[in-house]
């Protein structure tokens, strides 16, 4: 188990770093949760999957297929690549978003652009790498990707409060988000300067995962609540 402060490798088991006195359990806790959340839900999508008759061989069909389709395009796609990869260098050269602060942007990016897969990759892991294989056909609506039939995103500001190891903090200081319905009705949006709003990220093979997602992508202020409840409350003392 690897400190976040200092990153010494402790046994198993250890609430405290033996070499700096920092609390590890916290972090190591969070990531369980999220790999169970992600774990619970794969489960319950290959139960439906089942129950529609989409096995195996056919998911792994649609993959070829897609992948024969994509063929005539790599020369355009491995040029666009190039760009992005120059565009991260010059970024990262003059000190660029951290990794935390940029998943908290690309999944709002994903809201804005109806972008399934990034959306999945930032909140649900297990069902994204599904959906990359061709093993799963998530759908947009039943993700939570399309609550509104459309999003405002504009000039979101980030600032990271906290990176330990394979664990973040990342605040929205600035900009504005709001949702737009069918019917053209608007939620008023909320400016994100005036109502800051943070979440906290766990890495998962080498991927950000936004633990309060469900409320980052609420497009108005959050109400006034008391204490925070578990997503997922864990039953201690069962037998």
């Amino acid at each position: 188990m690897q400190c976040p402060n200092c990153g010494y490798k402790n046994p198993e088991g250890r609430r405290y770093c033996e070499e700096c006195g920092e609390k590890i359990v916290h972090v190591e806790s969070a990531k369980e949760r999220a790999r169970r959340r992600s774990r619970r839900e794969a489960a319950r999508y290959r139960l439906e999957a089942e129950k529609r008759g989409l096995d195996i061989e056919e998911a792994e069909r649609r993959l070829r297929r897609r992948r024969r389709r994509t063929r005539p395009w790599m020369g355009v796609a491995l040029a666009i690549a190039l760009v992005i990869l120059v565009i991260v260098i010059i970024v990262a050269a003059s000190g660029g978003k951290s990794g935390p602060e940029k998943a908290v942007l690309d999944f709002y990016r994903a809201l804005k652009e109806k972008d399934l897969l990034t959306y999945l990759k930032h909140t649900n892991i297990e069902l994204y790498k599904m959906a990359t294989s061709g093993e799963y056909e998530p759908d947009p609506y039943a993700e939570g990707l399309m609550d509104y039939d459309s999003y405002v995103v504009d000039n979101l500001k980030t600032k990271l409060v906290k990176e330990e190891g394979d664990y973040a903090e990342v605040e929205l200081v600035g900009g504005f988000f709001e949702g737009i319905k069918d019917d053209g009705s608007r939620t008023g949006g909320v400016d994100f300067s005036q109502y800051p709003r943070t979440t906290s990220l766990v890495k998962i093979d080498g991927v950000w995962i936004l633990n309060e997602y469900y409320q980052m992508k609420l497009p108005y202020p959050l109400p006034e609540v008391g204490p925070e409840l578990p997503e997922f409350p864990e039953v201690e003392g069962s037998s």
